[in-house]
């Protein structure tokens, strides 16, 4: 019997500023059914792994998160990480990559293995 292989998207970080950009694939922002102009997006971290999602500035706790949104960068779209959210992945951007799946409208990221 065939054993399924699951593949991982691994990405690595660009840096950016004071900070480092995570380059998004226009397949994953398809995937997240979001609009990368104009969304809002929560960053939640659970147990060093980083969880993004769309919120509504009609949120009751819209002010309460850490809200972020895409930035544009010739024909992509990047996600701004401060290095207090590096900290918080456990990652060092200059050598680790990062993996990123899609759960639903929940763009998730981690240090990969």
């Amino acid at each position: 019997m065939a054993r399924r292989q699951e593949k991982e998207m691994k990405k690595s970080l660009t840096q950016r500023g004071n900070g480092w950009a995570l380059i998004v694939p226009k397949e994953i922002i398809k995937l997240l059914a979001i609009d990368p102009q104009t969304a809002k997006l929560k960053f939640e971290f659970k147990d060093k792994v980083l969880h993004i999602s769309e919120i509504s500035p009609d949120n009751p706790d819209f002010e309460k998160c850490l809200v972020r949104k895409f930035s544009k960068k010739d024909s992509s779209w990047t996600l701004y990480m401060s290095n207090s959210i590096i900290g918080l992945l456990k990652i060092d951007p200059a050598i680790d990559e990062l993996e990123i799946d899609v759960d639903g409208q929940v763009l998730i990221i981690k240090k990969a293995d």
